[in-house]
């Protein structure tokens, strides 16, 4: 049993957090779910002679997974948000503050709060939005952080007639179901308000098919789901350009098309502090290894977004919460395991994430994701239930269960 020992932090000084302690300082760089499973997980298996300390720039996160419901008026933010500073009450001390750098070589990392030591590393930072990636795009609508999200939400309200595209720029893209579930979402709630016949929905997407991580049968059900509902699927054809007052944009199959809403799912890349420490690769996402999400640099993990994890197909698993969930908890199990002499253990690649079809009914994309020969995955049928479920996952995650 590891001894009590006395620590004392000492904020900082001269740039420098320095902590008196004889135990081990575990830093935590990002308040996703990843990061947020893997500081809690270490807390819970250490003894109080080591620290945990995680660091955010913000102290309120939000659950993009739930915000095509949000822009329709189905969710509101305090519903799926949470506060990183009530990690205090578990032991875990919150730094808000920017990270300018990381030092894998002299083990800090640096802040705009100051410099932190560390013993252990988990890089949790998720992906970064690239809007100069597609030319225009700013002009354009989107739903993946908050404020594009509430902005959307607000022209939702008086769109009424006209056309509208909802456009992948490229992959990979977090919340894998998220453009679909957008449209069917959009769609159910213009036909709540009577104005669905006067509205175009088209939909750009540069995979093959809808979902292909969840099978062929799985993508045609949701091709044809879309299509009972209306909405005009455009596959192999990614967004490229959207024209300076944001009615025109362009794809990769070389259309373009009019329309009066346009929607984007942004250009995703791992943040510059991370690719500028040397901790990317030619996919520009992070190395580690797909059982312990440990990087080539010792005692240095990368959960969630930020990390690349190959399938049997050699697409990597989804970029979404549910893993990066998992992941942080195998990598805070993992490091109380090498401090406190255990067996570690393994990330299984078990998991799924919700689609909602309306403000009512919501399916599952759910399997093992890492089985051996290739991903064993199934996309079940929308229901009332499905939507409960996905209701108490939000709920969960809210109170750091999740």
């Amino acid at each position: 049993m590891c001894q009590r020992a006395i620590i004392r932090l000492t904020g900082p000084i001269r740039g420098r957090w320095r902590t008196q302690m004889s135990g081990r300082r575990i830093v935590v760089i990002g308040g996703g779910f990843g990061g947020v499973a893997a500081a809690r997980t270490a807390r819970a298996l250490l003894g109080s002679e080591h620290s945990v300390t995680l660091v955010d720039r913000l102290r309120r996160t939000y659950m993009c997974g739930s915000f095509p419901l949000l822009i329709v008026g189905e969710r509101g933010a305090a519903k799926v948000s949470r506060s990183l500073g009530r990690l205090a009450n578990r032991g875990i001390r919150f730094v808000q503050a920017e990270v300018d750098a990381i030092d894998v070589e002299s083990r800090t990392v640096a802040t705009t709060a100051g410099v932190l030591d560390f013993d252990y590393l988990v890089i949790g930072l998720g992906a970064s939005y690239d809007w100069d990636a597609v030319p225009g795009s700013e002009t354009a609508h989107s739903f993946y952080d908050l404020d594009n999200a509430r902005r959307l939400r607000r022209k939702l309200r008086s769109f009424r007639t006209g056309r509208m595209v909802v456009a992948v720029s490229s992959l990979p893209y977090k919340c894998p179901p998220a453009p679909f579930e957008a449209a069917m979402v959009m769609d159910w709630a213009f036909r709540q308000r009577g104005v669905r016949r006067d509205i175009e929905i088209h939909l750009h997407t540069p995979e093959p098919v809808p979902l292909p991580v969840a099978g062929p049968e799985a993508g045609t059900r949701l091709g044809k789901d879309l299509e009972r509902r209306g909405i005009e699927l455009h596959t192999d054809s990614a967004v490229t350009e959207v024209s300076r007052d944001g009615r025109q944009a362009g794809f990769s199959d070389g259309t373009s098309m009019d329309a009066d809403l346009v929607v984007t799912v942004p250009t995703h890349r791992a943040a510059e502090v991370v690719a500028s420490a040397g901790l990317t690769v030619e996919s520009g996402w992070v190395r580690v290894s797909p059982e312990t999400l440990e990087t080539p640099e010792a005692d240095v993990y990368a959960v969630g977004d930020v990390n690349t994890v190959p399938m049997a197909t050699g697409r990597p698993i989804p970029k979404a919460g549910v893993f990066a969930s998992s992941e942080g908890e195998v990598v805070g199990r993992n490091i109380a395991a090498a401090i406190n002499g255990d067996e570690p253990v393994r990330f299984s690649g078990v998991g799924h994430c919700y689609i909602s079809y309306s403000g009512t009914q919501a399916g599952m994309v759910r399997g093992e994701f890492l089985a051996e020969d290739k991903p064993r995955v199934e996309l079940s049928q929308p229901s009332a239930r499905g939507a409960r479920s996905k209701e108490r996952f939000e709920r969960d995650w809210r109170r750091f269960r999740i």
